[in-house]
Order: C-alpha cells, then sequence, then structure tokens
C-alpha cells in the first residue's frame, strides 16, 4: 500500500478494487446522499450538521482576552451532566495531581486551566458526534474518532516546533474528519437500503469521497461559526502543500499525512525506511514521529 496515496484511509478501510470495475450500487447510494448534504451545507440548509453549541461557547470565551476561569464555570454549570462528565475526567490518571479527589466543578476547571476545560471539552463533546449504535461503529466509525485524535496529538507535537498556539493545532486535528463524519452517516444509511451483498472499494468512489470529506469539513466549521482561524486552515486543505498560507493549516496537512501513516503502520507492515521518507518529504523531524509512538 503506498505511503502517498490521497485515499489511504479508504483504502484501510475498504480496500482495493480494480479501477476499471464500476461503482456498485452501495457506492452509488452513498455518493448521491454525500452530494445532496454537501448542496445542504453550501445552501445553509436548516438540517446541515453542526458543532455543539456548548463548544461554541467555549471556544468564543477562551478566545475572549477579558475572560477569566468563572466564565468558564458559568457557562458549564448550565449543563450539570456535562459538568459531572468534566469533573470525572480531571479525576482520572491523565489528569489527576494528587491523592484527594476532585468533587467540585470550580475546582476541576481551577486545575485544567481554561485551555485545558477547552482541550477537554472537546474530546468530549465531539467523542458524540459519532453515532456510536450504529451496527458499522466498530468497522468504520471508531476509526474515524480514532484517526481524529491520532491527527490532534501529532498537530499538538507538531505545533510545539512551530511557534503555534498548540490548543488551535490539537483542536483543529480534532475536527478536521468532520466530513468523514458525514460520509459514515451517509454511508450507514446507503447500507439500510442495499439488500445485496457489497462493500465500498472503488477507487473513484474512494478519491470523490476524499475530496467531498475535506469541503464538507471546511463548510461544517463555518456554519458552525468556528472561530476564523480554523475556518481558513481548513480551507488550505484543498490545496496542495506548497500552496497553503498559515503555518496553522500546513501543520494539519502534516498531521494528517502522518495520520495516515501510522494508520498502515498499524495494519499491514512498513520498513522503518518508507517512513523516514515520508517524513523527510513532509519536512517532519524523526523525534516528533517517536514521540507520538511513545504517547
Amino acid at each position: 500500500m503506498s505511503l502517498n496515496s490521497n485515499t489511504i484511509f479508504y483504502d484501510v478501510m475498504f480496500g482495493k478494487i480494480d479501477i476499471k470495475v464500476s461503482m456498485n450500487l452501495l457506492e452509488r447510494k452513498t455518493l448521491t446522499k454525500v452530494r445532496t448534504k454537501l448542496q445542504e451545507l453550501e445552501n445553509g440548509g436548516k438540517d446541515v450538521p453542526i458543532l455543539p453549541s456548548l463548544l461554541i461557547q467555549l471556544l468564543n470565551t477562551l478566545k475572549d482576552p477579558y475572560s477569566n476561569i468563572h466564565d468558564f464555570v458559568t457557562i458549564i454549570e448550565n449543563e450539570p451532566i456535562f459538568a459531572l462528565s468534566v469533573i470525572k475526567e480531571v479525576n482520572t490518571v491523565k489528569y489527576r495531581k494528587g491523592a484527594e479527589e476532585v468533587s467540585s466543578l470550580k475546582r476541576a476547571i481551577s486545575l485544567l486551566g481554561s485551555t485545558g476545560v477547552t482541550k477537554v471539552a472537546s474530546e468530549l463533546l465531539l467523542a458524540d458526534v459519532i453515532p456510536c449504535n450504529s451496527t458499522y461503529y466498530k468497522m468504520f466509525g471508531q476509526q474515524i474518532w480514532l484517526h481524529s485524535k491520532h491527527c490532534a496529538t501529532l498537530s499538538e507535537l507538531l505545533a510545539n516546533t512551530q511557534g503555534i498556539d498548540e490548543f488551535d493545532a490539537f483542536f483543529l486535528g480534532l475536527i478536521h474528519d468532520l466530513g468523514k463524519v458525514v460520509i459514515f452517516n451517509s454511508l450507514c444509511e446507503a447500507f439500510d437500503h442495499v439488500l445485496i451483498a457489497c462493500l465500498p472499494g472503488n477507487q473513484v468512489f474512494k478519491e470523490l469521497i476524499s475530496e467531498l470529506s475535506i469541503e464538507i469539513s471546511y463548510l461544517i466549521a463555518k456554519h458552525s461559526g468556528l472561530p476564523k482561524i480554523y475556518i481558513d486552515a481548513l480551507q488550505e486543505q484543498r490545496l496542495p502543500q506548497e500552496q497553503q498560507k498559515s503555518m496553522l493549516g500546513k501543520t494539519l496537512f502534516k498531521a494528517d499525512k502522518l495520520s495516515d501513516i501510522y494508520l498502515i503502520f498499524s495494519k499491514v507492515k512498513v520498513t522503518q525506511d518508507d517512513i523516514q521518507q515520508k517524513l523527510k518529504e513532509l519536512n517532519v523531524d524523526e523525534s516528533i514521529w517517536n514521540d507520538f509512538l511513545a504517547s
């Protein structure tokens, strides 16, 4: 499997079918549904998927230079179930700093800090965007979420060496695959209406949904009212690396490619020479890759 393919994620998920073979019924139905949803997004329809309003509130508060911890407490207090999730998360091994259990929201947010609580909120809220009750979740949906988290971690590691905001890079990595979620939902809907046994693997189909996924992610961010820096960076993903202007956009591009490499690395045998060659092409220090593997 080539490390230079633009459809690595779908190659690993679905496998490969001869490009000369026409798209099957499942692929045609999925593509029709995806294009319909893209059209709805472009027209700003009522049924377009948007990010959780609570997440947008927290992001806007984080970007407000006059905000403080009390503002975060006030916002999260209005969401009791989510508040309990934050307290539970701060008591995990990942965040807990002492023997004493944290039981109050204010204490939890004080320990995490404004950036920390927004980072935790991003992971908790975005995890709910992918429907876990689907029959096909373990086959496809779970991989989207894992890929997003890997990209977020790699973006954060790269940001540390690029002099850009680590949270911005992390958050962008986490949301960059929202288009894949829409495609996943469309695929699940198509599965329910196709009686014959078939799987999506046609190369033309994978190339089309890869392009559509990038466009959908950008439009969801735009219609959700995310800060402009995220919208611009997502929009740049439609361009070749050399045409991207923002450091955030370039960082996301590299992190996404590295996430794809890790996906192949974890599924099939990839030589160290192949990985080093790709790191060289992306101008990424090998220490970033090693830190990611160790995380």
